[in-house]
């Protein structure tokens, strides 16, 4: 059975996150695990969402 890992990188994750995701019109809504490294990461970037691999991502549904 693998080993549960963080979505953006091969830690261990620190916590499930509820984010939404985005891409101009596209809207997706997730519940991701995350290391503490990149919740932290999220949580700085506040309402304007963090940019990674062409998606724009923030904590929360809304």
């Amino acid at each position: 059975m693998p080993r549960p890992r963080c979505l953006w990188c091969t830690e261990t994750p620190y916590q499930e996150a509820a984010v939404l995701k985005w891409r101009d019109e596209e809207r997706e809504r997730l519940t991701v695990p995350l290391c503490r490294k990149h919740l932290i990461r999220l949580k700085d970037a506040g309402p304007a969402g963090r940019v990674q691999k062409g998606w724009s991502y923030k904590l929360g549904w809304w």
